[in-house]
This record gives structure tokens, sequence and C-alpha cells, in this order.
């Protein structure tokens, strides 16, 4: 399953659980982008989605070649915004960001639909 796809409550338990995966930055971003069509859900929400973005792209950017890792204290910045983002999507139960399902180019397109259902892309769908 796509993260893409999880409920709200599920990705706030995959927020939480990071802390047990210290410098995974994959992950991280995976989560970034599962949960940033929440953010239209509120401002707070939407705040704290950016905050988390921001600390785990100041993460990934801390690596050193010199130690030939990535900074404690990013990761712990990280952390404490995914922590923070789990909170509030906790919040949201079991909801789910409707996503379009049409082939594209790519694949499936998967953007975030609106509220009425549509997929307005532009990117170009394929088939109907």
């Amino acid at each position: 399953m796509d993260l893409k796809d999880s409920t709200a409550a599920e990705l706030a338990r995959d927020l939480d659980i990071m802390e047990d995966f210290p410098h995974n930055t994959g992950g991280l971003s995976q989560l970034d982008e599962a949960t940033m069509a929440f953010g239209r859900e509120n401002p707070r929400l939407a705040d704290l989605q950016r905050a988390f973005a921001t600390a785990r792209y100041a993460h990934m950017r801390s690596y050193s070649t010199e130690t030939q890792g990535y900074s404690d204290e990013a990761w712990r910045t990280a952390m404490d915004a995914a922590h923070a983002l789990a909170g509030a999507l906790r919040e949201l139960g079991d909801m789910r960001i409707a996503r379009c399902k049409r082939p594209c180019g790519w694949g499936t397109c998967n953007l975030p639909l609106d509220d009425d259902g549509e997929c307005r892309s532009t990117l170009g769908h394929t088939g109907s």
C-alpha cells in the first residue's frame, strides 16, 4: 500500500515510530509527501506539516562528509516536528485523502482530488 493511501491515524503512527529508525531520510521523505495533502484540512495542520517538511529537509541536508553521518540535533528537531504533526493527524482518525486513480504518463496520477471529487491536474491523464 502506498503511504499516501493511509488514514491520518496510520500516518500519525508511522511518524511516531520513525523515532526507532534514526536518520532514515527516505522514510521521512515518504511521510512528508503522504502528509502534505492533509494540510488543507486546517491552518494549524498546514503549519505543522510545513514545520515537519522544513525539519525533515534540514536533517537530510545535515549530512557531513567529515563525520560520515547526519546531525543528531537535526534528527531530534525532525522527530519533534514529526511528533507534533502526528498529534494533529491523530485527531482526524480514519480520514483519508481521496486521490485520483486515473492513468497518466508516470503510472497512476495519485494527486489529491478537489473537494468535489475531481482531479484538475494539468499534467495529462491518459485513457478514460
